[in-house]
């Protein structure tokens, strides 16, 4: 087949999205379908994009109507092309597989209070087209948390919301990593050399971090500072406020900020991760601490929490917003750390069926049944 990846970006190197999409499309290429790529922006310099990337425009001057400008003009642009299946993972308003890594944008909404103007109400009156009208022949829900938003919101797609949990590299990601991934951690951040039992190392990943928790993480560690414990955060797009944040909490040097951080080090360099996340669809970040045999405190928010074995992979906790369940999980860990009661093998063996084969395969099973659908009408 002819295949159509409809985003904004095809940049791999870019974000979760990007990156699962990417890999997807070198996949099904490798198993002979042609990839062709509409979106605004092209491949970076570094990034090794599969297929024939093709540059479409918005028009409009108000962020609304340049968003549905863009959706069509990408869909118009595959239909020329001659796709004879369409695959996209932003708002459209009709499309073969839809793939919403961001999860239910009406969701989104509600949990954050926001009002339905703007280009939010352009997102949602997309999102009805593909969840409620039918424009999306077949969508794929990468966690159950997914899944349930969008079926509560838009009932009439419960019958074509397929569940494929997001996948992670198990080869790449592995407990033998984490004597190395430790040693290039405490190089780049210039930390002392320590060993868990005596110095723990917490790692935290998040592009919005309020979004993510950090205020609720750094409010909980204030009250750990009695413990021996160092904090990195990766990922941020505003490290110095978050730097300051810190400081004004009294943590001082404890906690180092960075923008970008190796994702391998930051899965198996450290030896706790905390995503007390107020809500995140599924979170690779927490599927590479796993799988490297890191522990992880999350909340019931995080898609792939649905992963984690709560007193043996880590914690899941209810509310996001609760410092004091949050201050006392991260205190239990630690010492759990400190001790060496730690099994990095163990905690591996929750995520040892999601690794990338497997989760191509169920998505290749996908795309198939979209196309079977085509077919048929």
């Amino acid at each position: 087949m002819k295949l159509g990846f409809l985003i904004d970006r095809w940049q791999p190197s870019r974000g979760g999205a990007e990156r699962a999409l990417t890999r997807l499309a070198s996949h099904l290429e490798g198993r002979g379908h042609e990839v062709l790529a509409f979106g605004e922006r092209g491949p970076l310099p570094a990034d090794a994009a599969p297929g024939r990337f093709q540059r479409v425009s918005a028009r409009g001057l108000m962020r609304g109507s340049r968003e549905r400008s863009l959706a069509e003009a990408m869909l118009a642009a595959a239909e020329r092309a001659g796709c004879d299946l369409t695959i996209g993972v932003r708002h459209l308003p009709r499309v073969d597989v839809y793939w919403p890594h961001g999860g239910c944008h009406r969701a989104t909404l509600e949990l954050s209070g926001k009002r339905v103007t703007g280009r939010h109400r352009t997102f949602v009156e997309l999102e009805r087209d593909l969840l409620e009208r039918g424009g999306a022949r077949v969508v794929v829900c990468v966690s159950r948390l997914v899944r349930d938003e969008i079926v509560r919101h838009y009932p009439r797609s419960a019958a074509r919301s397929i569940l494929v949990p997001n996948g992670v590299d198990l080869e790449r990601m592995a407990p033998h990593e984490r004597a190395a991934a430790r040693a290039r951690l405490e190089a780049e951040l210039g930390w002392p050399r320590e060993g868990p039992h005596e110095c723990p190392r917490i790692g935290f990943v998040g592009r919005n971090a309020r979004l993510k928790g950090l205020d609720t993480l750094l409010a909980a560690l204030a009250r750990l500072v009695d413990r021996p414990w160092r904090l990195v955060v990766a990922g941020l797009r505003r490290p110095r406020a978050w730097e300051r944040a810190a400081r004004d909490a009294g943590l001082g040097a404890r906690v180092v900020v960075r923008e970008w951080v190796a994702d391998l080090d930051l899965a198996a360099g450290v030896d706790l991760c905390v995503l007390p996340t107020r809500r995140d669809p599924c979170p690779l970040s927490v599927l590479e601490a796993l799988a490297c045999g890191t522990p992880v405190i999350t909340t019931a928010r995080a898609g792939c929490a649905e992963a984690i074995r709560p007193g043996r992979d880590g914690e899941v906790l209810a509310d996001p917003e609760d410092s004091d369940a949050l201050r006392a999980a991260v205190a239990d860990w630690l010492e759990r750390v400190r001790s060496g009661a730690v099994d990095p093998g163990a905690v591996r063996s929750c995520v040892e069926d999601r690794g990338i084969g497997a989760w191509l395969a169920r998505m290749e099973r996908a795309v198939l049944e979209a196309a079977e659908r085509r077919a048929v009408r």
